[in-house]
């Protein structure tokens, strides 16, 4: 008889965590009764997309309404007595960590660095973290950057996995042709993310203020609100730049080997998936110069200082110049690609929740009281 896995997410929105969650929904429910539950109701994805033995929603609105959602979650529960619960995002993990019973392991994972996205703005929240880890609860982190920014922040939790997510089937389908790097007359970069401040599509702008002169295009493919997106528009017409934003795409894997070149100007990331799409895909990266990015290439990119428009410049000039080994970068890229495939994930998750699940939950003291 299969057991009984509740998984907890803030809504299924197309986000790095929820394309995550519903890419494994089927391989979980072969091994297990998936038990989905979400905050919120945004949905993003097909019907037949969201492979579950039964789902819920808790009608998450703001703040003060978590403790209801702990009580909706609670019930829950107690009705399908899973063995094993797994949250993702913020709320949803502090949730489940408060409607959790001591005699059920909890397993919360974190997709960011907490110390930038959720800590940095509130020392309430802070607290509630620290105060809500029992000893039932362990973590999985998708870099060792992010479980070292949580353990500075809320300090060692045992047992903690660093997981790294992993890209989609589609990019190991079909071999791309490979690409002539040599000589490159034009450069067509592409970008790929949500249009938001920790993006840093700002610098991009800026960078390409002082490229007029050069044979450099680029695309950015991302969704974000009206508001950020009119102001990324206006400066591009302001200035004439030579940078389309294509809005999002659910084909990102055919459409990057279109292209020379993959940029990322994120002032801070979790992972960073789609620097890895696009090492899958063949191309080269050009990437802001922060830990996380020279963790998951292994540092098999060029890197620029987000602090100074002119490094980046200097790269692209470089390029155009034949000073960087592009095919090299290209062929390497491919291979440190393929440690994140989903049989791959899915075989050190399995591993976890077995371990997991074999531990002995002796003291449900709070680790931290």
């Amino acid at each position: 008889m299969k057991k009984t896995l509740l998984l907890v997410i803030d809504s299924l929105a197309k986000g790095g965590a929820e394309v995550l969650l519903v890419g494994i929904l089927p391989e979980l429910n072969k091994r297990y009764e998936v038990i989905l539950v979400t905050l919120k109701e945004d949905n993003h994805f097909s019907k037949e997309g969201i492979i579950c033995k039964k789902k819920y929603t808790l009608g998450f609105t703001k703040k003060l309404s978590l403790f209801l959602c702990v009580w909706k979650l609670k019930k829950i529960i107690k009705k399908h007595s899973p063995s094993l619960i797994h949250s993702h995002l913020f709320y949803s993990s502090l949730i489940a960590r408060m409607a959790c019973p001591v005699y059920i392991p909890l397993i919360y994972s974190l997709h960011n660095e907490m110390s930038k996205n959720v800590f940095d703005n509130s020392k309430t929240l802070a607290f509630f973290e620290k105060k809500t880890i029992k000893e039932n609860h362990a973590l999985i982190a998708v870099s060792q950057l992010v479980l070292s920014d949580y353990e500075q922040s809320i300090g060692i939790i045992k047992p903690a996995f660093v997981l790294p997510n992993f890209i989609s089937d589609q990019f190991f389908i079909k071999k791309n042709k490979e690409k002539d790097f040599s000589f490159l007359k034009e450069i067509k970069l592409v970008a790929v993310g949500n249009i938001k401040n920790q993006k840093n599509y700002s610098f991009l702008l800026q960078a390409f203020e002082l490229l007029k002169k050069y044979p450099v295009s680029l695309d950015i493919y991302g969704e974000g609100n009206d508001k950020d997106v009119k102001k990324l528009l206006t400066e591009i017409d302001k200035q004439q730049l030579p940078v389309i934003l294509k809005g999002g795409t659910d084909n990102i894997h055919k459409i990057l080997p279109q292209y020379d070149l993959y940029v990322s100007c994120s002032s801070h990331e979790g992972f960073g998936i789609a620097a890895v799409e696009a090492m899958a895909a063949g191309l080269p990266l050009l990437l802001s110069d922060i830990p996380v990015f020279r963790e998951v290439t292994s540092g098999n990119a060029l890197f620029f200082d987000i602090r100074d428009p002119s490094s980046f410049v200097d790269l692209i000039t470089e390029i155009l110049k034949n000073k960087h080994e592009l095919q090299i970068l290209s062929n390497n890229g491919i291979g440190i690609s393929k440690k994140y495939t989903k049989e791959i994930y899915l075989d050190k998750l399995f591993n976890i929740y077995r371990s997991i699940l074999q531990k002995p939950i002796s003291n449900p003291s709070l680790l931290n009281a």
